[in-house]
């Protein structure tokens, strides 16, 4: 299966839980993420899945839990991609966020 994400990636200060446990943030974008599987037991892909992400904005640690679709599951390369499934009110956080983050110069 390839799946190409249709938001642009960034590199940004988000951290990413599953399960409690802590992944490794390789990129972000609007539409989900991509994180090194470490040693979780990765969950199917195309499962739908709660995450954690906590945010770093105005000056504070800003939590959500999230339902994401895991889109790529990679044992070799050590790599999990999911999507999110997003609400209304976390869109408009997210949009918030990268407005803050390309106000520091982050994006």
């Amino acid at each position: 299966m390839n799946v190409t994400r249709q938001h642009v990636r960034h590199k940004l200060p988000v951290q990413v839980f599953y399960n409690k446990q802590h992944l490794k943030l390789i990129d972000f974008s609007l539409g989900g993420a991509g994180a090194e599987i470490g040693k979780i037991d990765p969950p199917e892909a195309t499962s739908t899945i709660k995450l954690i992400l906590i945010f770093p904005y105005s000056g504070e640690n800003v939590g959500w839990e999230i339902s994401a679709k895991v889109v790529r599951v990679d044992k070799n390369k050590n790599f999990i991609a999911f999507e999110f499934v997003q609400d209304e009110n976390f869109k408009k956080f997210s949009l918030a966020f990268y407005d803050e983050m390309r106000n520091k110069g982050m994006i």
